[in-house]
């Protein structure tokens, strides 16, 4: 029997934190990368959050297509929707980490705070104390 794949990835609002969870795993397709996104914010929304915490250490890469979609067609409706921070743990695929820092890049000129972090707790700490 073969072994079957985790997830590509899990979304779900932490309820103790008060954010939103994103855990991505490997090569996510176009279409999954932005039905992940499209859930972040449903549940931003749903909630009444404005932070996320994003762990996309194992994520394999982010295509242009998808970075110019984040950068000019989600970040816009989501900042308009309550979206405030990001903390991310900085992913470990090189090709990946740069395509994160030109979507940091784009997302430090707007309202939203966002800050790249290598493990996962230093990611919880700071957005526990950033204040929305």
């Amino acid at each position: 029997m073969a072994a079957v794949p985790p997830p590509v990835y899990q979304i779900y609002y932490d309820a103790a934190q008060g954010y939103v969870r994103m855990d991505w795993n490997g090569y996510a397709t176009s279409a999954q990368f932005r039905e992940g996104t499209e859930y972040m914010l449903k549940l931003l929304v749903e909630h009444g959050a404005h932070k996320v915490l994003a762990d996309i250490k194992t994520m394999t890469l982010i295509g242009q297509e998808d970075q110019n979609y984040v950068k000019f067609n989600f970040l816009p409706r989501a900042i308009e929707r309550g979206f405030r921070a990001i903390a991310l743990v900085r992913p470990s695929n090189y090709f990946n980490a740069l395509a994160v820092e030109a979507i940091s890049y784009r997302v430090q000129q707007t309202s939203v705070q966002i800050r790249l972090f290598d493990s996962l707790e230093e990611a919880q700490t700071w957005l526990q104390q950033v204040s929305c």
